[in-house]
């Protein structure tokens, strides 16, 4: 437990930013085929493919792959080779292998059902802890953390705005500020929510501090490059 800790949260801004997140998403969140679903193994296809790889890229393939492969059983007892050839022109190529892989040890250990438990998901090659998360809350609807590089940026900015967040450190405080935030019961829409805004709000580049519902709050508003706190008005939404 020696670690670095987050930052304590005001519990005023956390209830702010999560009543803003949640109505911001039930108006603006996207509508993508792998959020009609809670089947573990076609959450699971989704997150290995939305690796490194837009999300437009993403869903033609997601849909041929699952036509293909549409059970665990399917994917494992198909030749890896054919798999890759499926998953082309995705890239980032041992990513069919590995989906194969924990495919086949699903099979071997579970009967085909993808496990709900983490230790049990951290346990397979190929997934680590943002994805045994991912599965867990879209899948089992359990409240369980995300830090995918657009929730750590959106997470550093608001909250933190000082650091590299892609140093170890940094990052052990997004992962417990990730945990620290979710309301209650709601792990599924939030982290959905999370990862929206970072991509089409909180972006790398060019974000839309201007107009974000988070501006009044934010570390770093009006913009990433600012630096040094910005005190938050804690009735400002109301």
């Amino acid at each position: 437990m020696g670690g670095p800790r987050a930052p304590r949260i005001d519990p005023g801004k956390r209830r702010t930013f999560q009543r803003r997140l949640l109505a911001w998403y039930r108006v603006h969140g996207r509508d993508l085929p792998w959020r009609n679903t809670t089947d573990p193994y076609e959450i699971l296809v989704s997150e290995v493919m939305l690796q490194q790889t837009q999300v437009e890229r993403v869903i033609p393939k997601y849909h041929e792959f699952l036509e293909k492969y549409p059970t665990v059983e399917h994917l494992a007892e198909a030749d890896v080779d054919d798999v890759r050839k499926t998953w082309y022109p995705l890239g980032y190529n041992i990513r069919p292998v590995r989906l194969h892989g924990i495919a086949r040890e699903s099979v071997a250990r579970y009967g085909g059902a993808i496990p709900r438990d983490e230790e049990d998901l951290l346990s397979m090659k190929g997934i680590g802890r943002y994805t045994a998360g991912a599965v867990r809350s879209f899948a089992f609807g359990i409240d369980a953390p995300i830090l995918d590089t657009n929730v750590a940026r959106v997470l550093h900015r608001v909250f933190l705005a000082k650091g590299d967040p892609k140093r170890a450190a940094v990052r052990t405080r997004l992962w417990a500020l990730s945990e620290a935030l979710i309301p209650r019961g709601k792990g599924y829409d939030f982290n959905q929510a999370l990862m929206d805004f970072g991509a089409t709000v909180c972006t790398a580049k060019r974000p839309a501090c201007a107009a974000c519902t988070m501006r009044t709050i934010c570390h770093t508003y009006p913009g990433p490059r600012s630096h040094g706190p910005r005190r938050a008005r804690p009735r400002s939404d109301r």
